[in-house]
């Protein structure tokens, strides 16, 4: 079983509705660790726009015990990503929300689960917003720019994501970046110009080879912003953009 929130929006008849799934980051913790108020404000503002959201807690997700947490190992974009779908299909099959109205979010890793959504799974989604996204996992291992301690990229993440000496196919099999012709929905992508933990590299890889596919994608980049968007204008501009692009994909 993968444990989840779900969040349902207010006054409306919970019946085929719209989905958002929100995927956290990581994701190597639990969506609402450290919140100090108990929940973060996404699922609100999305849910007071009528969509349902959920919030998945994929294996590797910490908190549900050694076996959810090891059963993820070396899985991005693979059983995590089963996880993240299933758990849709479930809302889709309790017949809360429309299958054909559903869309991928997410930061940092959910970034990448979002990415990856609608790369592997084409038809799935109607539509996907990665922000501050691991987008090529070659590059994550690699990446000079990061502030990942060299000693973690050489032990502990060729155990958590896999080894770019002994798993370099299985990497770039899973990396987004490297399969952009496969997507056939809008993307909403954005990047903070100085962010340490997941450079820009990994968008404008993305962007580049989306927009080199002929895809549809919108590509912001929040100058003087690191891994997450701080500043009050920032934040503003991309939460409407948000509601600007879920509007559009999922009437």
């Amino acid at each position: 079983e993968i444990p989840a929130w779900v969040t349902i929006p207010k006054g409306v008849e919970p019946k085929n509705l719209p989905l958002i799934v929100n995927v956290h980051g990581g994701p190597f913790t639990r969506g609402y660790s450290g919140v100090e108020w108990g929940r973060w404000p996404e699922a609100q503002f999305f849910a007071s726009r009528g969509y349902v959201v959920l919030e998945p807690e994929p294996r590797n997700s910490t908190g549900f015990g050694a076996r959810h947490f090891r059963s993820g190992l070396k899985q991005w974009g693979q059983s995590m990503q089963d996880d993240i779908n299933d758990g849709a299909l479930h809302l889709a099959k309790e017949g809360l929300v429309d299958p054909k109205r559903m869309c991928i979010h997410g930061g940092s890793y959910g970034g990448y689960a979002a990415a990856m959504g609608v790369v592997r799974d084409p038809d799935f989604w109607r539509c996907a917003s990665p922000f501050v996204a691991v987008t090529d996992l070659v590059v994550k291992m690699t990446a000079t720019e990061s502030d990942a301690p060299a000693e973690y990229l050489r032990t502990d993440v060729r155990h958590l994501v896999g080894d770019i000496d002994k798993e370099r196919p299985m990497l770039e099999k899973y990396s987004p970046a490297r399969h952009a012709d496969r997507v056939k929905v809008p993307v909403l992508l954005a990047m903070g110009s100085d962010d340490r933990r997941v450079p820009i590299v990994h968008g404008n890889r993305f962007n580049d080879a989306l927009v080199a596919a002929g895809k549809k994608v919108e590509y912001v980049v929040y100058p003087g912003e690191g891994h997450g968007f701080n500043k009050d204008a920032n934040v503003v501009d991309f939460y409407t953009r948000l509601e600007k692009f879920f509007a559009e994909n999922l009437r």
